[in-house]
């Protein structure tokens, strides 16, 4: 697997949507090898929890979370909605610029500070829509969409930085759009393969052994 990665990052021809796919498909064999009887999605998140050390796994994306308002209790809605409207990707001025993650989006201590007890007890019943805005599924639902679709929710339009470790906003068509650097993939699968190697189940061609009779 570390042969297969360094090939992969040594090579100027692999580019664009492309490393991305080869990335997160390294990652599926490693979801599936480490977490056998977990879906997915599932799999996804218990990497990133159980060997990776990357800094907004845990961070929820106000900008995602906006998106999921309308599944929510709407009293809970309405106060998370105002925590939204005070970051800079809902002033217009900010328009144009690019905007880091860490100027915009929420702890989980952040977004419930305030909270009155009766939102509290909201919070927590309506937590599974929440955190579907946090990064370690979102990390999963840009696999998601670089596999199975052969895109990026995202294009990087604007050059930015493919090094940056840090999730950016930025402004495309007059709203503002979440984007990864190919870099956080590379180095959470870097990551990944070192802490599973300390796993004592089997080998990685374990995970391709079984021949299925079922397909569906």
């Amino acid at each position: 697997m570390e042969s297969i990665k360094k090939n992969i990052d040594e090579n100027k021809d692999i580019k664009d949507i492309h490393k991305y796919i080869i990335y997160f498909s390294l990652l599926d064999v490693l979801g599936k090898y480490a977490f056998p009887n977990k879906n997915h999605g599932e799999r996804y998140k218990k990497l990133l929890q159980c060997f990776s050390c990357w800094k907004y796994k845990n961070i929820i994306s106000s900008l995602q979370l906006e998106c999921k308002l309308g599944q929510i209790d709407e009293n809970l809605a309405v106060v998370i909605r105002k925590k939204i409207n005070m970051n800079p990707l809902t002033h217009d001025h900010f328009f144009n610029k690019i905007v880091d993650a860490d100027e915009v989006d929420f702890t989980e201590d952040k977004l419930k500070e305030g909270l009155t007890e009766s939102e509290l007890e909201l919070y927590d019943k309506n937590i599974y829509i929440i955190h579907r805005a946090r990064y370690d599924n979102l990390f999963y639902k840009l696999r998601c969409f670089v596999v199975h679709e052969y895109r990026l929710p995202t294009p990087n339009a604007l050059d930015l930085n493919e090094d940056s470790l840090v999730p950016i906003y930025y402004c495309f068509d007059n709203q503002y759009r979440l984007w990864f650097s190919p870099k956080i993939i590379s180095l959470i699968l870097d990551e990944c393969i070192e802490k599973i190697k300390t796993l004592n189940i089997g080998s990685y061609k374990d995970v391709f052994e079984f021949v299925p009779k079922c397909w569906i």
